[in-house]
């Protein structure tokens, strides 16, 4: 029998873990499976304990939270034959939803018994890994300032409060950007390096991105004013910020940035710092649970 492990952050989504994980257990007992529930108690406790699940044999271990839950999650499972799953349980799902998760909780639970999995391409920069999408500049700044809590704003409406909010006061750096063979020198507003397609809640900024291709999807956003880029803003939820001028797209295994100072990394929910990134992808590096349309 398949042993299931749920990570589950308390305080994800303003208390909608803390909600949902009673219909979980009931759904698991109902079902007959095999599962334990562990509540995170502080930042970077996941981590730890997606670990211990692992290496005490569990079969799937699922993150119970937003993005960040699953992020902690796969840097604890990463080497280990455990498999990652996903409720949408946070302010962003994003990675559950590029799994094809339902947000629903019964169809959730339907697709976590059921089991059917697939393999990702699984990246890394700053020595940690992430399996969604990354963003460096203009965005890890709204990220950091969302983090810090933007009340009565949750979710999306937090991302478009931080936004306005940043958009009065970032600054932008100097960026080294290599490529390949190719590299660009560069004051750009942003860069987005993706497996997946969205971040923020479901901002498509790098809508072309195929989670299994063994490359990036880059989105390098060159600097406008700050009218254009409150117009143009909105594209991003629809995919089609990729086709206005600004937006160059490319499609690499690796990318190294250096920036000319230290700036915010947005990492799936999580903060890192630094000023040189080196971003490499282990292709169907990751084993995930997929819903029932993928």
């Amino acid at each position: 029998m398949k042993r299931y492990k749920f990570i589950a952050n308390p305080i994800a989504g303003g208390g909608k873990a803390k909600a949902l994980i009673p219909k979980v257990e009931k759904y698991f007992r109902d079902a007959g499976a095999e599962f334990d529930i562990y509540w995170t108690k502080k930042a970077g406790d996941g981590i730890e304990a997606a670990y211990k699940a692992a290496n005490e044999g569990f079969d799937f271990i699922v993150a119970a939270g937003g993005d960040g839950t699953v992020n902690e999650v796969l840097n604890g499972i990463v080497g280990t034959k455990s498999i990652l799953g996903a409720i949408h349980a946070g302010k962003g799902n994003d990675f559950a939803t590029a799994v094809n998760m339902p947000p629903d909780i019964e169809l959730s639970c339907m697709a976590l018994i059921k089991g059917k999995t697939r393999a990702i391409d699984l990246g890394k920069v700053l020595d940690r890994y992430f399996i969604n999408t990354v963003g460096v500049g203009f965005d890890a700044a709204v990220a950091l300032r969302v983090n810090r809590g933007v009340r009565p704003f949750k979710g999306v409406s937090a991302y478009i409060y931080a936004f306005l909010e940043t958009l009065m006061s970032y600054q932008v750096v100097e960026m080294e950007i290599e490529m390949g063979n190719s590299t660009l020198k560069l004051t750009p507003l942003l860069v987005a390096v993706g497996i997946g397609q969205a971040y923020g809640g479901g901002m498509k900024i790098v809508p072309d991105a195929i989670q299994d291709d063994g490359l990036f999807d880059v989105c390098v956003f060159n600097v406008m004013n700050k009218l254009s880029l409150v117009y143009h803003f909105p594209k991003v939820f629809s995919g089609k910020l990729k086709n206005i001028e600004q937006a160059a797209m490319y499609r690499t295994p690796e990318i190294k940035l250096n920036l000319s100072e230290t700036r915010p990394l947005h990492m799936e929910g999580e903060i890192l710092f630094g000023d040189h990134m080196h971003f490499t992808i282990q292709q169907k590096g990751m084993t995930v649970i997929t819903g029932n349309d993928n």
